[in-house]
């Protein structure tokens, strides 16, 4: 099993269905942290060092340990206080016993460094153009290596292919700004942030039809090759004459991609999202913790802002 996906669940046929086990229905949170592989804890345990043979104990920092295999995920400053696997689970609980998410999917990368939990909104999705939906999500995302704060952001998803349309984890501090997303430190207050946080993010229904009016205009803007080849050169940052694997691949879903139809913004736009999220990388795993939290999370924001560029 490739080392980036470790465990998860998902329901029913996402863009990484191939991934850890398929539920036929939305879970309960028991169930989910069960079904995910998650049903583990983070322990903070002293370091010690050698002085002249005798163990010395280091007061600035700990590690972090996972109680069920005892593997090392990080070292933290002794302020630093683990956001617990069903502690992240536990902001969704309100939110399902008022029927406004259902849990869509979960699980561990890179051997519990990072966590995710992903929810769907419960609220009807709005068509771009005839036939082609868009649903909102919720992404809760984790790191418990110390590397990253936690983060809570909307993020829509194109119902035809699945692909993830607008960036998670990279453009994490333009979206706090807007009031998509929200970052909470790990402190000794992170209950009463994620609180704070359960109020905030009603603003993530509102985003949604803004993110929508900006998908329809897309749609909107034809599309010639050569606009295509200018949008695709200024997102993978080349001018070069020769196409590239890449470029040929988004030019191929341009055209004829899921849902595509090789005329508009909205069809490029998608074409660069179906290949981050079905095609790029070396397999499924690396393509998930890419596409929600690396380079590939970089290449969808420069892909969304690229084509408001060209509105």
């Amino acid at each position: 099993m490739p080392h980036e996906f470790e465990s998860g669940f998902f329901v029913q046929e996402p863009a990484w269905h191939r991934l850890g086990t398929i539920l036929k229905n939305p879970p309960t949170i028991q169930q989910a942290i069960l079904e995910s592989g998650l049903n583990w804890k983070v322990l903070k345990e002293s370091i010690y060092r050698l002085v002249e043979g005798q163990p010395q104990e280091i007061k600035t920092h700990k590690s972090l340990v996972r109680d069920s295999d005892q593997s090392v995920l990080g070292v933290v400053s002794n302020r630093y206080t683990p956001l617990q696997n069903h502690q992240a689970f536990s902001f969704f609980d309100f939110l399902l016993h008022e029927g406004s998410v259902t849990l869509e999917a979960a699980g561990s990368l890179k051997k519990g460094r990072k966590v995710w939990v992903l929810a769907r909104i419960n609220e009807s999705g709005l068509e771009v153009q005839g036939g082609d939906e868009v649903r909102p999500y919720l992404l809760l995302h984790n790191s418990h290596d110390g590397s990253g704060a936690v983060w809570i952001q909307f993020t829509p998803i194109r119902v035809v292919c699945h692909n993830t349309l607008s960036w998670a984890a990279s453009s994490g501090y333009q979206d706090e700004a807007a009031k998509k997303a929200i970052r909470i430190r790990h402190t000794a207050s992170i209950q009463e942030q994620l609180a704070i946080a359960k109020q905030t993010l009603e603003f993530t229904k509102q985003q949604f039809s803004q993110t929508i009016d900006e998908y329809r205009a897309m749609a909107a803007k034809p599309m010639s090759m050569s606009l295509l080849s200018e949008y695709v050169g200024q997102i993978l940052q080349t001018d070069s004459p020769t196409p590239t694997a890449a470029w040929k691949s988004i030019a191929q879903n341009f055209a004829a991609g899921r849902g595509n139809q090789g005329l508009s913004l909205w069809d490029a736009y998608n074409g660069v999202t179906e290949w981050l999220d079905h095609q790029r990388g070396r397999s499924e795993a690396t393509r998930l913790e890419s596409a929600w939290f690396g380079s590939g999370a970089y290449l969808r924001e420069r892909s969304h802002l690229e084509a408001l560029a060209l509105l």
